[in-house]
């Protein structure tokens, strides 16, 4: 027994009317399960919530007219309608299920750092699956509720919503620190530096620039420092780059970093030991991988992912377009001998990818590209036609106009001929609210993928 976590968390459940403990333990049990009983749970979930959507909320009582309840198969699942952001934002009160008490409502809002901001409830007996599955995902790594814990958020709504006082209260319940990286100065790291030193916690979570950022500064003015009590580096919200992960990794020893996927909506998927894709939580929420048609892509293709979540039924997400692009795995067992399926890769966004006329580049082929040169700070691509790339840099002292050319040429060796590629010298680029560092922009890609 974990005292932590049996007695002391699971009090808290109890005062709280609460179930994340109990929640918990059934998914250490099911990550093992065979898929056909993992099928089996899905569907026995996913009808339950289209029923409740059909019968309480009055948009999905229009959008499921004609669909016939209860699916045979998960398949069916595919003759639904999607349900987009601006599909929320239009109908943020039909949307809503009519029988679940208001005390079960939890205002958020996703990140808009697409520029598309929105609003939406959990469902808190739904959130209790959500925060189970990240006890879990962190278990994976060998990290357990209750050790010490550094969260490194990149977001300004985050930080204002650490301020507040209940939020401390949990955080220090939970030993849980929080060292914002939404805006970074040298002397603030220090003081992050110190911090880990004398905290000794045994993982640190985070946006992976954020994260990265704090491994640059403890390279170049703390080099060689042991991180022996830290068993793994959260990264998430943004896309891991390879470069990052070798860093970050470099800095605080070993393969300690294990990146997630997630939202701010929901938490879908995480590595496991072998570092090989990412595990979906798949108890808890459906994950597709779609094409330009709606129809499902086969295992190493690239596609639109939705996400259908079986545990919120105060405000439904039912083939949720999330914006973001990735590549399902095949079915070939895990050597960690979790059982769950997983995503072969997450390739970014929708708007990371940018879309020319007779190829796609993933964000990969910049980040390989940039992460060979000295001089470049930071940059960024953006996309508003086929037939153009626009690409702006920070220098920093190691640059020089032969590595500007040598950028330029290698864009527009993967960019084609036909393909019309400018590079500017910015003084900085721009961080929106979210926190969330995106290096390319494609407004094009929306309606091409």
């Amino acid at each position: 027994m974990n005292l932590y976590q049996d007695v002391f968390f699971r009090s808290l459940d109890v005062l709280r009317g609460r179930r994340t403990i109990e929640r918990l333990h059934f998914l250490r049990q099911s990550q093992h399960w065979h898929r056909a009983d993992l099928r089996a749970w899905q569907l026995q979930r996913l009808n339950a919530l289209l029923q409740q959507a059909h019968d309480h909320s009055d948009y999905y009582r229009r959008t499921l007219n004609g669909v016939r309840l209860p699916l045979t198969q998960l398949d069916a699942l595919e003759n639904i309608p999607l349900l987009t952001k601006t599909q929320i934002r239009d109908n943020f009160e039909p949307l809503q299920c009519r029988n679940i008490p208001r005390q079960r409502f939890v205002m958020s809002r996703t990140g808009g750092s697409t520029g598309e901001p929105s609003y939406y409830f959990w469902d808190k007996r739904g959130m209790d699956w959500n925060r189970a599955s990240v006890y879990r995902g962190a278990e994976w790594a060998g990290v357990n509720l209750g050790e010490r814990t550094v969260q490194m958020s990149g977001s300004h709504y985050d930080e204002t919503q650490s301020q507040k006082l209940f939020n401390r209260i949990v955080y220090l319940l939970q030993r849980y620190r929080d060292y914002s990286v939404a805006v970074l100065t040298e002397e603030l790291l220090e003081r992050y530096y110190q911090g880990v030193r004398a905290w000794r916690p045994s993982s640190i979570w985070g946006y992976a620039s954020g994260i990265h950022a704090f491994a640059r500064y403890i390279q170049k003015h703390h080099p060689g420092a042991s991180f022996d009590f830290l068993r793994g580096l959260f990264t998430s919200s943004e896309t891991l780059r390879p470069e990052q992960r070798e860093s970050i990794n470099q800095v605080f020893g070993g393969a300690k970093v294990y990146d997630q996927y997630g939202s701010r909506e929901m938490y879908m998927g995480s590595e496991c030991r072998e570092h090989n894709g990412y595990h979906l939580h798949a108890e808890v929420l459906l994950i597709e991988v779609v094409d330009k048609h709606n129809k499902p892509c086969r295992p190493g293709e690239l596609g639109r992912l939705l996400i259908t979540d079986l545990a919120n039924h105060a405000f439904p997400f039912i083939r949720y377009e999330i914006g973001d692009v990735g590549v399902m795995s095949d079915d070939a067992p895990c050597a960690c001998g979790i059982t769950l399926p997983k995503l072969a890769k997450i390739e970014g966004r929708i708007a990371d990818v940018v879309v020319l006329r007779d190829r796609l580049l993933t964000p990969p082929n910049f980040t390989i590209l940039m992460s060979d040169i000295r001089g470049i700070k930071s940059y960024q691509i953006r996309q508003d036609s086929m037939d153009e790339l626009n690409v702006y840099i920070v220098a920093d002292s190691d640059y020089t106009e032969e590595v500007g050319q040598y950028v330029l040429s290698s864009i527009k060796k993967m960019a084609g001929e036909q393909v019309r590629v400018q590079l500017e010298k910015v003084a900085e680029i721009a961080v929106p609210e979210s926190g969330k560092r995106r290096f390319i922009i494609s407004s094009v890609s929306r309606d091409k993928i």
